[in-house]
């Protein structure tokens, strides 16, 4: 039997790749931290209600499981009411659409039952204040970590609909790290150039993993009382970001589970604090999902007004901090829709930029790369 949730993680892990090579296709010059799931969840509420070529483009560039709205509907319900009771994660959806319109009843009870999402109605004409609901629920969503997701000036009297996706975590390391422990030293941004960082220290026992093939190696560092842990892909060489990044596109980091084994592992890793935020529309459209932006959409199945609606611009913020006690990270999505081998003992010194992400081995939650020490 087909199993179209392992398909769903394994397709989500390969959207993750590529769309940190999408980021950082440039070269990689400031600390970036997204959600692939927030991402794709926020998408995926428009693939709800799409149809024609417009689903088919959504469904390809997100590499959803199928492009038969019920079958990647469940996907992503795994994966929510996985969490829904977690003390570790936080997952919310929600729709805001104009004054007096109406959801159609199929797709009101789709987003609802599988995507866990409520809806409600909102005068966007009244633009501030408007902005100022989106991103209060937002702020709540993420313990107050994501803010001003939504500019005012983005609605007016012709938003219909506004889509959002957050997600809060908040975990503690299964070993923690002695903050006495804590020390500066140089953390190498390019070969002969450095600034200096705080490391956190500790050997215990980690997940770790010589990976020839992407030239890097990889420690794994779990949650406390969770299935999740944060993995970090750490070139060899000080300047191996960018090539780290080109590999991973033809790799899927679900595959780099069989790869890591218990090891007792000396760690120095960075502490770190990173807000980050992006306008998602051209990275999408350089997935193939170009139709939803255009006054050709189709999006006939969300609103019972015949109206042709479009999407005009998908945001995203993200934030982490990284600390002894464990880690948290928050990001939220809104889419606006308009009319080598080493001796033992084994060391894992992260004094160069890095590639990371905090999953379950299946699910990507937050994936990120750690290049400089973040500007007060």
């Amino acid at each position: 039997m087909f199993d179209f949730n392992l398909q769903f993680a394994r397709n989500g892990a390969s959207f993750t790749s590529e769309l940190f090579h999408l980021l950082s296709v440039d070269g990689v010059k400031s600390n970036i931290i997204f959600s692939p799931l927030s991402v794709q969840t926020c998408v995926a509420l428009a693939f709800a209600g799409a149809q024609g070529e417009t689903a088919d483009e959504i469904a390809n560039g997100l590499k959803l499981v199928s492009n038969f709205p019920p079958e990647v509907a469940e996907t992503f319900q795994f994966v929510l009411e996985k969490y829904r009771n977690s003390d570790l994660v936080k997952i919310a959806n929600k729709l805001y659409l104009r004054d007096g319109a109406e959801l159609k009843a199929e797709y009101q009870t789709a987003v609802k039952e599988h995507y866990l999402a409520e809806a409600e109605n909102l005068n966007f004409a009244e633009s501030n204040l408007a902005a100022e609901t989106i991103n209060s629920w937002v702020s709540e969503k993420t313990e107050g970590k994501i803010t001003d997701l939504i500019e005012p000036s983005s609605l007016d009297d012709n938003t219909r609909l506004l889509l959002l996706n957050a997600i809060h975590f908040k975990g503690s390391w299964e070993n923690k790290f002695d903050e006495q422990l804590t020390e500066e030293d140089d953390f190498w941004t390019s070969e002969e150039e450095s600034v200096k960082v705080q490391y956190m220290k500790k050997k215990a026992k980690f997940g770790y993993g010589y990976l020839e093939d992407l030239d890097c190696t990889a420690l794994e560092m779990p949650y406390k009382d969770s299935d999740l842990s944060m993995l970090v892909l750490l070139p060899n060489e000080r300047e191996g970001l960018k090539s780290l990044a080109e590999k991973l596109k033809g790799f899927n980091l679900i595959d780099l589970a069989d790869k890591i084994n218990t090891e007792e592992v000396q760690v120095s890793f960075p502490k770190f604090k990173v807000d980050y935020s992006v306008e998602l529309t051209d990275a999408l459209k350089k997935f193939g999902i170009t139709k939803m932006f255009t006054d050709d959409a189709e999006f006939s199945n969300m609103l019972e007004s015949p109206e042709n609606i479009f999407v005009s611009k998908v945001v995203h913020k993200a934030f982490i901090e990284v600390n002894e006690e464990g880690t948290e990270a928050a990001a939220a999505t809104g889419m606006i829709m308009m009319t080598r081998c080493m001796l033992l003992p084994l060391q894992f010194y992260a004094d160069r930029p890095f590639l990371y992400m905090i999953w379950n081995k299946k699910n990507v939650l937050f994936a990120g790369a750690f290049v400089t020490a973040p500007t007060a």
